[in-house]
């Protein structure tokens, strides 16, 4: 039988004696080494291990305040014998300690009459502070016993009972019968190196290991699978020529919907459908003057909405409902530039959560605006950008979208599965024309969860962000997941 040197010294010191707990063993020998020998005596049934919950006490965070400050009761006696009374002037002084002190002196004989409290003799009291402080110093050492540690558990907070797992072991037959001569140790060579390699021969002892034993399994890190999903998303978008936008969480209501021509009183706007925060912003004059002629009288070839623009309106705060906001404000800073340009971020709605809908969640924006660019280029580019994802099946409906005419739906079939992937179109005149943007420019916006749902194999979208372990560590990585 093999045996390594580690398992010879526990053998040894296990010879001659009955249950030895494992605590014990770990004051002579490394932890790291007995924990392994006793992994392997266990498997070769050298050695027999019993486990034992075993319960434990330590102090809490009620009970590290009480000892400095004194029990609510002990406080509460102590004002009674020095004449305060009236439970009006002891809650003044104790305040809501004097709702926990008053419970535990009516549980010894004191009562309230008339809003006075009377106390009938108070050793009984004094017997239980006595008792009660005695078990919160036991605690506090970590010696609390059982019996004393009923005394603590109705008080919440007093105490924090855990437990934790008692070892033992002791040889079996099979471990008493060893020869003493088998558990002689000798040198012997646990891990390999180059110099071990250089310098090796007959006479060298490799340790012995049994590659069919159980071995834990080794779950490596991984980042979220969203964040890697944002990373595919990102690659694909950069290797198409797109140069990538960040923006800010909150925006501005005229940034998120005026500057796109969505009408003050557009649904969309609603506190049911858009998460507005506290204050106001501030807005470009010259900006504002140009949104509110083109919202109320519109631009050559077009009405406006023929209502009165808000000021107000455009200046509430908001949480950003949508990425394009980082597009118009990057295209109205360049007017003159010929762009493919791309965001990747969260943005917020006011949803309620149900196993297809967030609050939050991650969009994709693309945009080209150029010579040249048309319709039929926006398809295309759409259907080269989803093909890249892996879904291969790639179809177009006509939609209605508040800023882009035409507008379309993109729709695909990834993974046997026909769903909704985005919404796109052409920015309107209205959007472009006030700031000088004299090319087209084609945008489209995905939600990525959904497709990450069915890559992942999840019914529910919500699971993506429950950051339950299990699934975190097991999952595959996205990497070629996108291949069908």
């Amino acid at each position: 039988m093999e045996l390594t040197n580690g398992e010879k010294k526990l053998i040894k010191y296990l010879t001659g004696k009955g249950y030895v707990l494992t605590d014990d063993l770990f004051k002579v020998y490394d932890k790291n080494e007995v924990t392994s020998s006793i992994s392997w005596l266990r498997e070769k049934k050298i050695i027999s291990v019993i486990e034992k919950p075993i319960t434990y006490f330590s102090i809490g965070p009620e009970g590290i305040k009480v000892m400095a400050s004194g029990l609510p009761e002990e406080r509460l006696l102590q004002l009674y014998n020095s004449g305060q009374r009236k439970t009006i002037e002891l809650e003044s002084i104790m305040g809501d300690d004097l709702r926990y002190g008053l419970a535990q002196v009516f549980k010894n004989g004191g009562r309230v009459v008339n809003g006075e409290l009377f106390i009938e003799g108070d050793q009984k009291i004094q017997d239980q502070i006595s008792r009660t402080k005695h078990a919160l110093e036991m605690a506090k050492e970590g010696k609390l016993n059982s019996q004393d540690a009923q005394l603590l558990k109705p008080r919440k907070g007093f105490i924090s009972e855990k437990v934790r797992m008692e070892r033992t072991i002791k040889l079996t037959a099979l471990g008493e019968q060893i020869a003493p001569e088998l558990l002689e140790e000798s040198e012997e060579i646990s891990q390999i190196t180059p110099e071990i390699i250089e310098k090796f021969d007959s006479s060298m002892r490799l340790r012995p290991y049994d590659p069919t034993l159980y071995a834990p399994r080794y779950l490596p890190g991984k980042i979220h699978p969203l964040s890697e999903f944002i990373e595919e998303v990102r690659a694909v978008m950069l290797e198409m020529g797109f140069k990538e936008l960040k923006g800010q969480i909150v925006e501005t209501a005229f940034w998120n919907m005026d500057m796109l021509f969505i009408p003050q009183d557009h649904p969309a706007r609603d506190m049911q459908d858009t998460l507005y925060v506290k204050g106001n912003g501030e807005i470009d004059p010259v900006l504002a003057r140009k949104v509110k002629r083109v919202h109320e009288k519109g631009i050559a070839g077009s009405k406006g909405w023929q209502y009165k623009w808000s000021k107000k309106e455009a200046e509430k705060l908001l949480l950003r409902t949508h990425t394009t906001v980082n597009t118009i404000r990057y295209i109205v800073e360049h007017p003159e530039e010929e762009c493919k340009i791309f965001s990747v971020e969260k943005i917020f709605r006011r949803e309620n959560l149900d196993a297809k809908h967030l609050a939050e969640f991650a969009q994709v924006e693309g945009v080209i605006s150029g010579k040249g660019v048309t319709f039929g280029v926006l398809i295309d580019t759409l259907e080269s950008f989803y093909h890249r994802l892996g879904v291969k099946d790639v179809w177009v409906k006509p939609s209605y979208f508040p800023y882009t005419e035409p507008s379309l739906e993109v729709h695909g079939t990834f993974r046997g599965k026909d769903m909704e992937l985005g919404g796109a179109g052409m920015f309107r005149p209205e959007i472009l024309r006030p700031w000088g943007i004299k090319y087209n420019v084609a945008a489209w916006g995905l939600g990525l969860e959904r497709l990450l749902m069915t890559v992942l194999n999840l019914e529910d979208i919500r699971d993506i962000y429950r950051n339950d372990l299990s699934f975190l560590k097991e999952r595959k990585i996205l990497k070629n997941l996108f291949e069908v």
